[in-house]
């Protein structure tokens, strides 16, 4: 490129400003001319260059760096500004736009030019940049003279639409582009953004103030939101992108925050609420949830509501029980049903959000804490349990959601430690009292419970369930015992957990009939038989009991109960029967009635002395006999009441029409005495939370520590501050807490002492406790030993009292310890009391421990495993407290093992490493027998599974190499087992039920029993052998695998199988793939029968065939999105799939054709057949979503845009602008804007073409004469080719037409060229025939038009619809002056080619219409032929289409042969770019990353992308390497 010739500067600006000028002839003009040859470039780039390569003082880069600056400036001033300051309103944007287009494409081959001044001498000087230049020349002398002018069109047009105005959306992008880059980046929202935002609010405030008062609540949420939507349509489309948050911000203030509180009062949302608005309150909640704290308002309201809803359910119960009604048994239902529904509204219209959820849940906390009748709402729902667990005929599933609910109106009740007290003693009477209990029922509430509250709110409740267990085998094992006696007793006693059950009466001193107590004394001999360290308080006043009375009339049996005794928490019970004249249950009544076999009157006090019966229970055995609905003894006086000096005797005329009666006792109120203890355990939780507070934070103000205890005790319930205060006050008397003496209102934590050996368990400080005596060890080991020998009795003995050990005796043991420790050497014993508790603890796990599990097998083992655990643990928690003080200093100093670690050391070497084996066994030989439907006692297993773990000394691997390793293996030979049996029994589907199930339960082991650890490796062998071993098996299964499952529509089966093979690694991909070879194998069915019909000739199946796919595609996609949960396995595979059978051929077509055949016919629909709005779009999705899977997507483009010219063009009147405009919008968005930006071309020349229109049918009325004439103005680039006929000879009054039109358009714009295409218009002629008139009309819709692409500078084409069709009617118009023509003479007379008038010729003299004869009278035209006017033509219409026949090529290769070219534009556009970023490249990776890039919109060829490469390299845009011909370099 260097020259040796100096380039002067005249020189070289000469031959700039040529290129210069043609530059912008060529812009103005707008013609199709490419602006510069390839040496034309290089000439005007080399003169540059070189100009700036000269030596000083030749070098002119600093002067063509101001040249530059002068040419764009002036280019700016001279030519753009004073073309744009011509116009105003909407036609001052377009011309803006228009020169804004080209002031783009000016600089670009400007900056071409320069380039090598850009790319040295600027970098190098630091100067702007040839594009910031040239930004800064445009703004200065074009922009800030037309911004303001443009602004207000610009805010003019969006008033208009915004008013439901149709604009050009297109030309306001343009223009707001022009705002955001002429101002580099700063004058956007100064000049046109901060006034948008004004009259954005002014126009909605007025709107917001007219709505208000005109519509209704959800009438103005739809109009706000559908205002929202379209500014943010708006963004979408013409805005950018930064004014979005702002605009929506105001709108939301305008027509949402400003009127909010109106809004809500105006159909207040309670109506909404009580009318079941589901739509329209998820609205509201779409609306305002944007909106900083826009719900809170919306929150407040739907609490009230709730409110209001609950209070109106708790009067009314309350008024109920006024009356005495029974309206409260049924509140919990109806609140239950209350929540359930307003659940629904924060689920789904609310969206679970947070406020509304706390809501809620502050509604029903107001009214779910109220009294009805005298019962506190945790009754009440306590109450509902009872009744829902003793009521029959309810399945499972709806106990399970009624269950649910309970717990979770729990939360919302305020005193959850009385019901918790409530609901024990009411499953205390259905576990005793009631045989249709259901024990999973029962446990599943329990369980529920234990994860909303915590372990210990069930933990009672849970050993209740477990005594009821272990009695059912005491029981057997007690009629076995009997069975082996002589006698006839027949006795069942339940031994219940003191610490568990509600307390219950004893009546020990009870005198018994002499048949009952050889019953009890029968089970005394039993029990002590089976133990001697458990102590049995024997209850009788809990039973039935059914007695034979031998009354004159006829003997009656008398079912005789006290169900209504109250229960309150006590210890060991028992309920039993006993088979003489009466099944014993309990005794009260029983042994009242016994006396009277002996005596016929008693008195009062006879028979309270004879039965050693307490007054208070005497009296109700005796109301209930006497003056009840059955009187079976009589009462002197006959009163209604009992007093000490009545006299009984039996009433021997006593009948009833039954024959068995029930006799109950009185109940008794126990409300009250409920509350007490509720209020006695309150004060422990009370205390108990104040020292844990103190304890750890030492000090603190009094209104700290009450509110603290206040925060911690709301879980359970609401702590009463004045409670809090007496117990604080309560607490300082005992010493726990002290005032501070220099502060009354702070307390201290009375362990708080200055010697600094003080422990913290005591409340005694260590001047107390210190003794000057010096303690022996032999001493203090006596003392140690006594206290370790009653520890051991209390255990043995199992008295479950809350403190074991008396306190005397515990600060004795620990003082002792204490002072053993801290006397002087060689007094200290320190070492030897560490040891000495390594002996207790090894003694107590080898000598009681271990003897007493070796003595048990199997389940018992177990159990007696469990019980020592616990035992030890109580011993080795109490050993610990009174060697406290050596835990604390001396093992730290000495760094000796921790006191648990010795002990948990003992047990696992002493007791574990022994049974281990043995309990291994029985615990997996439990699962197994859980496994095949049995039930087994699940908290043992998790109380021995509990000791695998903590053997383990802080870690799990004695759990896992001594259990866990064994439970695997048999769970592995189990299931394999289960698998091959099941695989060859059940359907996929019951397969699939059973494999569910399993994995479900084995969860629940884990939950219930297994350690957490176990639960992934436990579910990945079930999961491997019973679903990945047999995967394929199950999936081809022959009438029940995943192919027929999809065949069937068998939803809940496939979303089971996603669910199944989901959580295991890989294992949804063979789903996925049976998934896609089944749709594949739909698919090409498909296609099959359109192939088959259209071989056949038809071609009905080949034009539903893509209404078919479309139908096939939303069948599956359901499939996908619920039964796959939108995996993107299945997304893949649906892809996949019909990627195979959417690019087949169908009766020479392929996909892309028939989509965009589908496209036309679906937008020409019209009547009946017509689709509403939602239907269109839906469709629409669909078609784009199709598009998809279309490999040739540039193939449908074409295909497309030829048919939606034709669709703008000739069916204008009934085009939906919407639809075609919603089509294009979503193709954009799918494949991008170049996509489409020819389509949007062709939209935006059809408005701007009414607009001509109009104004050139104005120009006609000012002038004389009777031109009717249509003309749509077309933009050359955007549209598909026409063939011109610019020399056609054209009659006079057609020429007048032309020439009119040409006319107005050059008034309009002379920057434009018109090019005329008379070939495609529709054209009515008159046509005078002897029979009659009749109206021709002459069209070619039928006339085939391909895709004519100008690359460079645009001009115009027209196209003329003038009910003067030329061709036809200009070949008719000839017959007007002579009878005869030959074709040559047509020829000759019109200039029309040769093809174009034979196809003319057959469709007048050889179609259907013959208004011209020929001679010969032939098929074919020849140029020899003769034709003539028919003038005896005649028709029964009035009115007749002559259709022009298609031109010989067919449509579609001329289209691929387009397409075709393109490609190698596009493929030669992507070789460049790829080279141009990586320079060096071999010639694999620039194929594949070629094909890579294009096959987004085509797939290309590998040949054809390697010609491309040859091509260019013989262009000299690449080069091979010297060295490996393999690799291309880019040659820049």
């Amino acid at each position: 490129m260097c020259s040796d010739t100096i380039i002067e500067y005249e020189q070289g600006c000469r031959c700039l400003e040529t290129g210069v000028s043609k530059l912008t002839r060529i812009l103005e003009e707008e013609t199709s001319e490419k602006p510069f040859t390839r040496e034309q470039y290089l000439e005007y780039y080399t003169t540059i260059y070189n100009m700036c390569i000269q030596e000083n003082p030749h070098n002119y880069s600093q002067r063509l760096y101001h040249k530059y600056h002068d040419i764009v400036e002036h280019y700016a001033n001279e030519t753009v500004l004073p073309c744009i300051q011509q116009k105003d309103a909407v036609y001052l944007l377009r011309e803006l736009s228009r020169k804004w287009d080209h002031y783009k494409v000016f600089v670009k081959w400007l900056s071409h030019f320069f380039t090598y001044l850009e790319r040295s001498f600027i970098s190098y000087r630091n100067y702007p940049s040839l594009l910031e230049v040239a930004m800064k020349s445009f703004r200065d002398l074009v922009y800030l003279e037309v911004q303001v002018s443009a602004k207000d069109v610009v805010m003019a047009l969006i008033n208009k639409e915004r008013e439901g105005g149709e604009i050009e959306r297109e030309l306001l992008k343009n223009i707001v582009d022009i705002f955001v880059q002429s101002g580099m980046g700063t004058m956007y929202e100064k000049d046109f953004e901060m006034f948008l935002l004004e009259d954005t609010a002014s126009y909605y405030s007025r709107k917001a103030s007219s709505w208000i008062q005109e519509d209704s609540c959800p009438e103005y949420m739809i109009k706000s939101e559908e205002s929202l939507k379209k500014e943010k349509e708006r963004v979408t489309h013409y805005l950018h992108s930064t004014t979005e948050p702002k605009l929506v911000e105001i709108v939301q203030e305008k027509l949402l925050v400003s009127v909010s509180k109106q809004l809500l009062e105006k159909e207040h949302l309670c109506a909404l609420l009580r009318d079941d608005k589901m739509d329209d309150l998820s609205r509201m909640y779409r609306l305002f949830n944007p909106i900083p704290n826009g719900l809170e308002l919306v929150a407040k309201a739907f609490r009230l509501h709730v409110t209001s809803e609950g209070n109106a359910l708790i009067k009314q119960a309350q008024d109920s029980a006024t009356t005495g009604s029974m309206e409260g048994q049924v509140l919990v239902g109806k609140i239950i049903d209350l929540h359930d529904k307003y659940m629904v509204y924060v689920t789904d219209c609310f969206k679970n959000h947070t406020l509304f959820h706390k809501a809620l849940k502050e509604a029903f906390e107001v009214f779910c804490n109220k009294k009805v009748g005298g019962s506190s709402s945790a009754e009440l729902l306590a109450t509902f349990c009872d009744n829902l667990f003793k009521k029959s005929g309810k399945s499972d599933e709806a106990i399970e959601a009624e269950i649910d609910n309970v717990v979770k109106l729990l939360d919302y009740i305020s005193d959850k430690d009385l019901f918790a007290e409530f609901y024990r003693k009411k499953l205390a009477r259905r576990l005793l009292f009631d045989r249709k209990v259901n024990d999973e029922h029962e446990r599943s509430m329990l369980t529920k419970l234990k994860g909303q509250h915590g372990g210990q709110f069930t933990s009672k409740m849970e050993g209740m369930l477990t005594d009821m267990a272990l009695a059912k085998e005491s029981q057997k094992g007690f009629e076995g015992y009997v069975n082996g006696k002589p006698g006839g007793i027949d006795l069942a006693v339940t031994v219940l957990n003191t610490g568990f059950w509600p307390s219950y009466k004893t009546s020990t001193d009870l005198n018994l009939p002499r048949e009952m107590v050889e019953c009890v004394d029968a089970f005394n001999s039993y029990y002590g038989s089976k133990t001697t360290k458990r102590k049995l308080s024997w209850i009788y006043s809990l039973g039935t009991c059914h007695v034979i009375g031998r009354f004159d009339h006829k003997p009656i049996e008398l079912v005789l109960f006290t169900y209504q005794v109250s229960i309150y928490p006590f210890g060991f019970g028992l309920f039993s029967r006993d088979l003489i004249y009466f099944d014993l249950y309990v005794f009260c009544q029983a042994v009242v009635l016994c006396l009277f076999n002996n005596t016929e009157r008693l008195t009062y006090q006879e028979i309270i002395e004879q039965l050693n019966l307490s007054h208070e229970d005497l009296v109700r055995v005796l109301h209930s006999l006497s003056c009840s609905k059955y009187k079976i003894l009589n009462k002197e006086p006959a009163s209604k009441s009992i007093s000490t000096t009545d006299v009984f005797e039996l009433n021997t005329k006593f009948t009833d029409k039954m024959r068995r009666i029930k006799v109950p006792l009185p109940p008794v109120d126990d409300r009250k005495k409920v509350v007490e203890d509720v209020d006695k355990d309150r004060s422990y939780a009370i205390d108990a939370c104040i020292v844990r507070i103190m304890k750890r934070r030492k000090v603190l103000l009094h209104q700290q520590l009450v509110s603290e205890c206040v925060e911690q005790l709301r879980r359970m319930f609401k702590p009463d501050v004045k409670m809090i205060k007496n117990r604080i006050e309560e607490l300082i008397s005992r010493e726990y807490l002290e005032r501070d003496t220099k502060n009354p209102n702070t307390f201290k934590y009375g362990l708080i002492t200055d010697a600094k050996d003080s422990p913290p368990s005591l409340l005694l400080s260590s001047q107390k406790m210190y003794r000057e005596t010096i303690i022996d060890f032999e001493q203090g080991c006596k003392c140690l030993e006594a206290g370790v020998s009653e520890l051991k009795r209390i255990l043995e003995e199992e008295t479950t009292s809350e403190t074991l050990i008396d306190p005397k005796q515990y600060l004795e043991l620990y003082t002792t310890i204490y002072n053993m420790c801290i006397q002087k050497h060689p007094h200290d014993y320190s070492q030897r009391l560490y040891n000495k508790y390594r002996d207790i603890v090894e003694h107590y796990a080898k000598k009681t421990v271990l003897p007493s599990i070796q003595q048990k097998h199997d389940e018992y083992l177990l159990r007696e495993l469990s019980r020592r655990w616990g035992h030890y643990k109580v011993f080795v928690k109490w050993l610990s407290h009174f060697f406290n003080y050596l835990e604390r200093f001396f093992i730290p100093q000495r760094n000796h093992s921790s006191l648990l670690e010795v002990a948990m050391k003992s047990f696992r070497d002493r007791v574990y490493l022994e049974v281990q084996v043995n309990a291994k066994d029985v615990v997996i030989a439990l699962i197994h027998k859980e496994r095949e439907g049995e039930q087994i006692d699940r908290e043992l297993l998790k109380n021995v599974l509990d000791v695998f773990v903590q053997s383990g000394m802080g870690t799990i691997e004695r759990y896992k190499e001594d259990f866990e390793m064994f439970l695997l293996e048999e769970t592995e030979s189990y299931y394999a087992r289960k698998a091959s049996r099941w695989i060859q029994e059940c359907s996929c589907p019951e397969y699939m039920i059973k494999s569910e199930e399993s994995l479900k339960k084995e969860k629940e082991r884990v939950t219930h029993y297994l350690h957490s650890s176990t639960e992934s490796k436990l579910v990945e062998i079930v999961q491997d052998v019973l679903l990945v071993s047999v995967e394929k098996h199950l999936l081809e299964k022959e009438h029940s695998g995943c192919s027929a499952l999809l065949r069937d529509d068998k939803i809940d089966d496939l979303s089971r199988m996603y669910m199944l093979y989901h959580p295991i690694p890989k294992g949804l991909e063979p789903v996925a793939d049976a998934f896609r070879v089944h749709v594949t194998r739909e698919g090409n069915a498909l296609i099959k029968q359109a192939q088959d019909a259209a071989a056949n000739g038809s071609f009905v199946e080949a034009q539903l065939l893509v209404g078919k796919i479309i139908d096939l595609y939303e069948k599956y996609m359901v499939y996908v999105m619920g039964c796959f949960k939108n995996h993107a396995f299945f997304h893949k595979a649906l892809k996949e799939a019909f990627e195979v059978f959417c690019n087949k051929k169908v009766g020479g077509s392929y996909g892309p054709e028939l989509l965009a055949n589908f496209c036309d016919s679906l937008f020409k629909k019209s009547g009946n057949d017509k689709l509403s709005d939602e239907a269109m779009e839906a469709t629409i999705d669909n078609v784009v979503k199709l598009l998809d899977y279309i490999s040739d997507k540039d193939i449908f483009a074409e295909f497309y845009r030829k048919k939606l010219a034709r669709r703008l063009l000739f069916d204008h009147h009934k085009v939906n602008k919407e639809h075609e405009t919603s089509m294009i919008t979503k193709l954009k968005r799918q494949q991008g804007g170049q996509y489409t930006s020819k389509m949007e071309g062709m939209v935006t020349d059809m408005q701007l073409a009414k607009e001509f229109q109009k104004g050139f049918k104005g120009s006609l009325t000012k002038k004389p004469g009777g031109i009717d004439l249509a003309v749509t103005v077309l933009t050359t680039i955007h549209w598909p080719s026409y063939k011109k006929s610019t020399d056609l000879n054209l009659p006079r009054e057609m020429v007048q037409c032309v020439e009119a039109f040409n006319s107005y358009y050059q008034s309009i714009t002379t920057a434009r060229k018109l090019s005329w295409i008379y070939s495609l218009g529709t054209c009515h002629v008159i046509g005078s025939f002897d029979p009659k008139p009749i109206e021709l009309v002459l069209s070619t819709y039928q006339v085939y038009t391909y895709i004519y692409i100008y690359i460079y500078i645009p001009f115009v084409l027209v196209y003329v619809l003038i009910y003067l069709f030329f061709f036809q009617a200009v070949v008719l118009c000839l017959f007007n002056d002579t009878e005869r023509l030959t074709c040559q003479e047509i020829i000759e007379q019109l200039n029309l080619s040769h093809e174009d008038l034979v196809r003319v010729l057959i469709s007048l003299s050889c179609a259907k219409y013959r208004i011209l004869n020929k001679e010969p009278a032939s098929k074919s035209i020849a140029t020899t032929d003769v034709f003539e006017f028919n003038s005896k033509f005649t028709d029964t219409m009035r009115r007749i289409k002559v259709s022009i026949p298609p031109p010989s090529m067919e449509e579609r290769e001329k289209v691929v042969e387009d397409v075709d070219r393109d490609r190698r534009y596009a493929i030669d556009a992507c070789i460049v770019r790829i080279m141009k970023s990586r320079k060096v490249l071999p010639h694999q990776q620039l194929v594949s990353q070629c094909a890579e890039q294009l096959s987004r919109m085509f797939k290309p060829d590998i040949k054809m992308i390697k010609k491309r490469i040859e091509d260019l390299m013989a262009r000299d845009y690449l080069e091979r390497d010297a060295e490996d011909h393999h690799i291309f370099k880019y040659v820049a």
